[in-house]
């Protein structure tokens, strides 16, 4: 999966300096990992009726690790002033072709012009969610395409190398695919900025804008493989990553500090209490978002920090060996946005719930201002 982007924005005044910095999250899972190239940005200033372009430099790119699931590269332009235009471009290459990035249409500032192109061999059919208010109008279009490639076949062919060993040959073969190419295009002009507004959670919510899913892939004399997730299949893959299920089984690390605090209780809600001021006060918030542990929850336990994670699922499990019917919760940040259809992606937090008479309460026990039922804002 391929992204391209190029941007062109103008600086009217110091409160748009702001915008002379960029963020570019970059997924990764496991040993596959997005990657950020062809990075190319220059700032434009007028000075003296002639124009002065600035290019940037390895000094103004940095990288930082969100969580073990994002990786963050930024940029910040040079020479920035009142009156500055900067104009940067740079692609995105993903091994995640089911996780296709939002296009977003509507922004803080006023856009004059947008134009997005969404394309894809016949061999891969996306559904799309439209989001927002504005009237947007796709163009669908379809071309005729073809692909050359190369490839190495084995022959049959084996070459003498030893007592009992062969060494296979490999053929060169170049061929040919002929395909049809479906095209989605949006040109917008003209776009109202989105403001703040009171009593509105998260702004990103509403912007205007649409994401994509791979509903299923066909390729030439196959059955179709349906990647559309439903609930169901986010819950069995989530608890199968070692990462998640496992630790939430573990239990031998704390059961001699848990039981001399638990054994003399009776009271459900005094038993979730207690255990819930003792995950707060024995390990603390290490800042970093994620549904799965870094270091695991024997390690958080002992040297007293850990990220989401390690501390909700360490609560969960506390809970449920208290004899509590406890699971874990998977929640999206507000800054993360609001899944639209069942997807893995869409998360990227844990929270724990205990079932009681009254229903179900939530608990996180990452900030020491939360209370049962309370999550932080």
């Amino acid at each position: 999966l391929i992204t391209d982007v190029h941007e062109r924005i103008k600086i009217y005044n110091k409160e748009g300096f702001e915008y002379a910095t960029q963020k570019i999250r970059l997924y990764k899972d496991g040993n596959e990992i997005e990657d950020l190239n062809k990075l190319k940005a220059k700032t434009y200033n007028l000075i003296d009726d002639k124009i002065e372009e600035t290019p940037l430099k390895k000094d103004g790119k940095f990288k930082n690790e969100i969580s073990e699931n994002i990786n963050e590269e930024s940029f910040t332009m040079p020479n920035i002033k009142e009156g500055s235009i900067i104009e940067y471009k740079y692609s995105i290459t993903s091994p995640f072709i089911y996780n296709v990035d939002e296009f977003i249409f509507q922004h803080d500032i006023p856009v004059n012009k947008i134009e997005a192109f969404f394309e894809t061999p016949e061999y891969f059919v996306f559904r799309m969610n439209v989001k927002g208010f504005l009237n947007v109008m796709p163009k669908r279009e379809q071309f005729n395409k073809s692909l050359d490639y190369t490839q190495r076949v084995a022959s049959g062919g084996t070459t003498n190398a030893g007592a009992g060993q062969g060494l296979g040959r490999t053929t060169q073969v170049r061929g040919n695919v002929k395909y049809v190419s479906n095209v989605i295009s949006f040109d917008l002009n003209n776009i109202e900025p989105l403001k703040e507004e009171p009593f509105v959670n998260e702004l990103s919510n509403y912007r205007s804008g649409v994401k994509y899913e791979l509903s299923y892939t066909q390729f030439p004399n196959s059955s179709k493989e349906f990647y559309s997730r439903t609930w169901e299949d986010v819950v069995e893959t989530v608890y199968k990553n070692p990462s998640f299920g496992d630790e939430l089984r573990k239990t031998n690390y704390f059961k001699e500090d848990l039981d001399a605090i638990i054994k003399n209780l009776t009271d459900e809600q005094e038993k979730i209490n207690t255990i819930f001021s003792f995950v707060k006060s024995k390990v603390k918030w290490d800042q970093s978002y994620g549904k799965y542990t870094r270091k695991g929850v024997k390690q958080a336990y002992q040297k007293g920090v850990g990220n989401t994670a390690e501390i909700n699922l360490m609560l969960t499990a506390m809970l449920d060996y208290a004899n509590l019917e406890a699971n874990p919760v998977l929640v999206s940040t507000r800054s993360n946005g609001m899944p639209l259809f069942p997807t893995r992606e869409g998360y990227n937090y844990i929270v724990s719930s205990v079932r009681i008479n009254e229903g179900i309460i939530l608990l996180d026990a990452t900030s020491q201002n939360s209370l049962p039922g309370v999550l932080p804002i």
